[in-house]
């Protein structure tokens, strides 16, 4: 298994969490680990925006850089955080309760993520 798809399954471990990919910033998916039925290139071509999307609110409120984005739906939740200048993690669950411990996990695997897409 590599490194990328090592560290997504560490968030695959919380049953909520559908989808665990790291995306390039034009919507094209680098590595993810997914839920049976998630079509993955989908979300992740739309991710992209999303985050282009808080990027561009950031400016035009004048609070600087995206650091995270997240999306809370009826039925899940949609995380985004830029890793560097090339990709970004997308998490997408079916529910809202685990917030807590995904922005953990976030939080704790982010330099092994940094680490793991520059090393791309």
């Amino acid at each position: 298994m590599n490194v990328l798809k090592s560290l997504l399954s560490r968030f695959r471990v919380l049953e909520s969490v559908e989808l665990a990919a790291i995306v390039a910033h034009d919507g094209l998916l680098i590595e993810s680990s997914a839920s049976p039925g998630v079509d993955v290139d989908a979300v992740c071509a739309v991710a992209s925006n999303g985050l282009a999307m808080a990027e561009a609110l950031g400016r035009e409120v004048d609070k600087g850089l995206t650091l995270q984005a997240l999306m809370e739906y009826e039925a899940g939740l949609v995380l985004l955080e830029p890793i560097n200048n090339e990709a970004l993690l997308l998490l997408v669950t079916n529910a809202r309760e685990e917030l807590g411990q995904i922005r953990f996990l976030v939080a704790l695997h982010r330099d092994e993520l940094f680490d793991a897409v520059e090393a791309i």
